[in-house]
């Protein structure tokens, strides 16, 4: 991405609104991320558990009550959600994460808005016409606990955590706050992130 890889405009991102800054990778990525200027670098604890042993990790090794899990291919998470997912984090709440609404954002008029919320990193919600967006996800340390019961179980999903007893799911309905969900796996997503970046270091 030009002379940033995609994982720094995430960090670059995040800077503002955290006081540490830690990457969770795997086994196989830890190492590249070495040169990265962040606090900390962590492996997961054990392999071959996907998501969930990443959030696993880097609460079992946070010194802070709270805690944000953003992925390294989401560079335009939104501050404005950030900020949400803090507000609706209260007492016997330990994990917040965000939904939309399937048939497109509600203007200010309440009128069904023609745009659609990104499809990309987001789960289908069950039981409803929506979608659940796991990540950004702000956890409270107590969620470790959480955590920890679904991998003893090797119940890995995503989804079945969201649902858990102490999780909270926010509906997110501005078009310019669903764009943030956008995760940047397709070569449309490079292209638009490379357009920016160009139209940036120009200004």
């Amino acid at each position: 991405m030009g002379q940033w890889l995609l994982i720094e405009l995430v960090i670059e991102r995040l800077r503002p609104h955290v006081e540490r800054l830690v990457v969770i990778g795997n086994a196989s990525n830890s190492a590249s991320f070495r040169d990265l200027k962040v606090d900390a670098v962590l492996t997961d604890l054990k392999p071959n558990f996907g998501p969930l042993m990443g959030l696993y990790t880097g609460l079992m090794h946070s010194e802070t009550p709270l805690n944000l899990f953003v992925p390294c291919d989401m560079p335009w998470v939104e501050a404005q959600v950030i900020e949400r997912l803090l507000n609706a984090l209260e007492p016997g709440i330990d994990m917040v994460a965000s939904r939309a609404p399937r048939a497109g954002p509600v203007d200010e008029c309440g009128a069904i808005s023609r745009a659609t919320p990104p499809e990309t990193g987001a789960l289908r919600d069950r039981g409803s016409d929506g979608r659940v967006y796991p990540f950004p996800l702000l956890c409270h340390l107590s969620a470790c606990r959480i955590i920890g019961a679904l991998l003893d179980r090797r119940a890995l999903s995503l989804y079945e955590l969201l649902h858990q007893p102490g999780s909270r799911l926010l509906t997110i309905s501005e078009p310019e706050l669903l764009r943030g969900f956008t995760n940047v796996n397709t070569l449309a997503d490079y292209v638009q992130l490379s357009d920016e970046l160009t139209v940036t270091s120009r200004s």
